[in-house]
């Protein structure tokens, strides 16, 4: 679905499906975000609806570490093996090993209390991460604009993790915003509180996000609103 004259957002998994956004000019192809894992054909097949093909991925930007965000990155680096992987500087040690990613670290710092069912399923996850290791090829700041599309501008957007970033479009005025932010009845809210590392960082980061006067916010969960459909 095209929500400017270069970007689209690719609605990935079915009723409830995570929101990926591709942004192109000349010479690259940006995605935004890699989906759960087991979802790289369905990423694949929207890439191809909009018209590109995923092997021609010039980069692609992790807004963090959450394993709904980083489960395909192995499979389209396979993919795209030129592709250039970026995320924000404190984010990359949790996508790349360095460190267990928060949300699996409480998991595993509660073990012993966990069912039966949710042992499995931290058991699965550990593996998931030792067995699927992630390169990330640049590091991000808060403030740098990559010369794409007409300009990704990085605005780091802590709260929901430390190392959460959102993209600024400057051409189209769109923010891609990631898990900062839900719509609900029209209206922006921060990240939902069950999943954020740090509510109150969360609220001064949709205040952030609110200050750029966006025309048009993707959250990761709910999809595209623009300018005319969000109640401030």
């Amino acid at each position: 679905m095209r929500i400017a004259s270069n970007v689209a957002l690719l609605p990935v998994g079915g009723p409830k499906a995570v929101n990926l956004v591709l942004i192109w000019d000349e010479n690259n192809l940006v995605l935004v975000d890699a989906g759960f894992p087991g979802q790289a054909e369905m990423i694949t097949k929207a890439i191809i609806d909009e018209g590109f093909s995923v092997e021609n991925l010039t980069h692609l930007i992790i807004t963090h570490q959450d394993l709904d965000h980083v489960g395909c990155v192995p499979d389209l680096q396979k993919l795209a093996p030129d592709i250039k992987v970026l995320a924000h500087v404190e984010e990359a040690p949790y996508i790349d090993g360095r460190k267990t990613p928060i949300k699996l670290a409480a998991r595993l710092a509660e073990y012993d209390t966990l069912s039966d069912e949710m042992r499995e399923r931290c058991d699965w996850w550990k593996e998931y991460y030792a067995d699927n290791k992630i390169t990330i090829t640049e590091t991000l700041q808060d403030g740098t604009v990559l010369p794409i599309g007409g300009g990704i501008e990085v605005i780091h957007t802590p709260g929901h993790t430390p190392g959460h970033i959102v993209l600024h479009l400057q051409e189209s005025g769109i923010i891609i915003c990631g898990d900062a932010v839900n719509i609900k009845d029209g209206q922006l809210t921060g990240s939902n509180p069950v999943h954020t590392f740090d509510m109150a960082q969360s609220d001064e980061s949709l205040e952030k996000i609110k200050s750029f006067n966006p025309s048009g916010i993707v959250a990761y969960h709910g999809g595209f609103l623009r300018l005319e459909d969000i109640e401030n």
